[in-house]
């Protein structure tokens, strides 16, 4: 009788574990979008939440209930409402936009994650990160910009909303990890999002068909594969080291946009995101070369620095 210890995960090397856990987030997305078609978006993140919080009761539950309680409960609850916004917005461009150019403005985060953290948490900001950003900016200049027949697609801007309201949430969770348990920020961050989409969500309902029951579990089961592989990539590397192979979300959602949506990614599109991968990967590298010189200074005598 086979046991619990016959049970291992797979061998493989970081980087293929990063690379899948990308191709799973590609393919949830486009689960997302396909429901999107027929289902209110918010009755989607209802029932995606519900699965979420399922997936939490048992953490709840061996802890007896203190996993809930928040050292800083106003921070919690302020980063919820920013997840959820996210969400909200993210989630409706992907289901209106081809794969492809949201998954590309969606990468935009990591200019907002640089410039917020420089306005608000007086995070260094070098010349390079400046000249990166602005790099960026101009890739999502040509993604976003209209031609002569047409006004800037609404549902862009919204990508554009998302990504910025991502980078909020992502310097949120740089200061409540300090302070805060992963459970507990994921239990509170589940709740609040549960509690804003409830309405909406009930409000609009359409009762789904056995298909569309298949793929919201296929959904729910896909976010957790992916954050789940997302965590072997990393025990053994480092997340800089692993990084650059975010970008292969972008030919995942290429590939899946034309099979299931027969999008063809518009030259403007296939340009800006080249401008916006190169000047993220731009940031990237510029973030390793100061966390290096930072590690320097501080292994220095102090008498030789003075």
């Amino acid at each position: 009788m086979a046991t619990a210890s016959d049970f291992r995960v797979p061998t493989a090397s970081p980087a293929a574990w990063y690379l899948f856990s990308a191709f799973l987030f590609a393919v949830m997305l486009a689960v997302f979008k396909w429901l999107g078609q027929t289902l209110p978006t918010t009755q989607i993140l209802l029932l995606r939440q519900l699965g979420v919080i399922l997936i939490l009761v048992p953490v709840i539950l061996q802890s007896g209930g203190d996993v809930l309680r928040a050292q800083r409960p106003g921070l919690n609850l302020f980063r919820g409402l920013l997840s959820a916004s996210a969400m909200l917005v993210g989630f409706t461009a992907v289901v209106h936009l081809p794969l492809s150019e949201s998954t590309t403005l969606n990468f935009t985060k990591v200019f907002f994650v640089v410039l917020l953290g420089g306005l608000l948490l007086r995070e260094r900001v070098t010349a390079a990160r400046w000249g990166a950003m602005a790099l960026g900016f101009v890739g999502v200049a040509v993604v976003l910009a209209p031609d002569a027949r047409s006004m800037v697609d609404p549902m862009s801007l919204l990508a554009v909303l998302a990504a910025f309201l991502t980078a909020g949430t992502m310097l949120v969770v740089r200061k409540l990890a300090q302070v805060e348990r992963t459970s507990t920020m994921m239990i509170w961050q589940s709740v609040i999002v549960l509690a804003v989409v409830a309405v909406p969500g009930i409000s609009g309902w359409l009762t789904p068909s056995v298909e569309q029951w298949a793929l919201i579990v296929a959904l729910c089961l896909l976010m957790g594969a992916s954050q789940w592989t997302m965590i072997l990539a990393h025990r053994t590397a480092e997340a800089s080291a692993l990084s650059p192979l975010e970008y292969t979300r972008l030919i995942y959602a290429a590939a899946l946009g034309f099979w299931l949506f027969g999008d063809i990614p518009e030259g403007e599109t296939i340009l800006g995101a080249i401008l916006i991968i190169a000047a993220a990967l731009w940031v990237r590298r510029d973030g390793r070369t100061i966390a290096a010189v930072e590690q320097e200074e501080q292994a220095t005598d102090p008498a030789e620095r003075q």
